[in-house]
């Protein structure tokens, strides 16, 4: 034909014409090869979307080097409960792509299903190496240990999980309190927090439950990214009148208290009385009422507390009071100085001496005088009961005839001490 048409034939030109045939069919090939896998993937999608196993046996048969075909078919078996055939289908999948996490997760899960533990935890581990930073291959092989009776392995595995993704750290906790029996102790050392984070998770759970110690040991070493949390404990502490606990979380963000000891006893040191905590704290917000440290003639060093009265109050509202640690059953004095100038009332301010925990009064100085010359030292002697375990002591002022009752002037207070007598 070649000469017929008056080409000459030679070698290079049916090379050429050799090699254009091969890449057609190549590229016929190709496209061939393409649609089965177009076709296979569809036919997997469908099988997984409407739990159709017919449409997964094609899927396998059409493209059976794809390891998505063979999850999906083991996921179908797996699913009507033939655990064998879909444990060989995830076999085949891992197989094809044995750097692929999920198919060894769900080669494990099926394991476990049939009974293969030893074989689920084996699969499981092989996970955790591919996905290393991921909460999922840790938080299956941690449960999967767990109900293989490998407790302190899970735990440490779902403490790993809770870790790498934070919202899995309450579940993580309540897991092991329940297999931990409730050991508050037991569980910290067990999931071993090395966030703050969970840290402050293992705080919230404990509080939750009513494991105070726990709680406060947990919001302390979470830090200042448990500030907030703390406070709000704290308070919460105090309404539940649980005064010890709340001077040991106090003592995570201040100086520890002492039993028996007053802060700034001399009103010293600026600070916002407004805060929940132990030292001096302001009552409800009074109308007609200043309060100032003053360095002008204080008793003992730099400076004393001036209360300016300019209006009606309601005498039953504290005006500044101070939370102190006591011990029960032990008789107590404390001592004051204090100066007063043209103070007009029907009701005179004093110093009362609160139970703590029940609210009822122990103690009270003699009204102050309207006015006094200079300053004038005070003391108050009282008896703690069994049951108390802090104090509050109050400025405060003597029922009037009326429930709003005005006062005018000016009243110093310093040099406050507690002492055993």
């Amino acid at each position: 034909m070649f000469q017929k048409l008056g080409i000459k034939r030679t070698p290079r030109l049916v090379m050429r014409v050799a090699g254009t045939a091969g890449a057609v069919v190549l590229f016929l090939s190709l496209i061939w090869m393409a649609g089965r896998a177009g076709f296979a993937s569809l036919l997997t999608a469908y099988a997984a979307k409407a739990n159709l196993p017919a449409s997964a046996d094609a899927a396998v048969s059409i493209s059976p080097a794809d390891p998505d075909a063979h999850l999906i078919r083991g996921e179908l078996l797996e699913t009507n409960g033939d655990l064998p055939a879909a444990i060989n289908e995830y076999e085949t999948a891992r197989s094809l792509r044995p750097d692929d996490y999920v198919l060894w997760l769900s080669l494990a899960r099926a394991l476990e299903l049939n009974g293969e533990s030893g074989h689920a935890i084996a699969a499981a581990r092989k996970a955790i190496p591919l996905a290393p930073f991921y909460a999922q291959p840790h938080w299956q092989l941690g449960n999967i240990l767990l109900r293989g009776g490998r407790t302190a392995e899970g735990l440490e595995e779902l403490s790993l999980a809770g870790t790498s993704n934070p919202t899995m750290m309450p579940d993580t906790i309540e897991l092991a309190w329940r297999f931990l029996g409730g050991d508050a102790q037991g569980v910290q050392q067990a999931l071993t927090p090395q966030t703050p984070a969970a840290h402050s998770a293992l705080g919230r759970y404990f509080r939750r439950r009513g494991e105070a110690d726990a709680a406060i040991a947990m919001y302390a070493a979470a830090g200042s990214d448990a500030r907030d949390e703390r406070r709000a404990f704290f308070t919460e502490l105090i309404s539940k009148k649980q005064f010890k606990d709340a001077s040991e979380l106090w003592a995570v963000d201040h100086s520890a208290l002492t039993i028996g000891a007053m802060l700034d006893p001399g009103f010293e040191q600026e600070s916002d009385p407004n805060e929940p905590g132990f030292g001096w704290r302001l009552g409800e917000k009074i109308e007609g009422l200043h309060l100032s440290l003053d360095a002008t003639d204080p008793k003992e060093g730099r400076s004393s507390l001036r209360v300016e009265f300019n209006g009606n109050s309601h005498p039953s509202v504290p005006i500044i009071s101070q939370l102190v640690l006591i011990e029960p059953h032990t008789r107590y004095q404390m001592r004051f100085a204090a100066r007063t100038e043209s103070i007009v009332s029907g009701g005179l301010p004093l110093i009362q001496v609160m139970d703590a925990n029940s609210g009822g009064v122990i103690a009270q100085s003699e009204d102050f005088p309207q006015a006094t010359n200079g300053w004038r030292d005070y003391f108050v002697e009282f008896q703690t009961g069994e049951l108390i375990s802090a104090i509050q002591i109050r400025l405060q002022r003597q029922v009037c005839s009326g429930p709003l009752c005005p006062i005018f002037g000016r009243l110093w207070l310093d040099n406050f001490s507690l002492q055993k007598s």
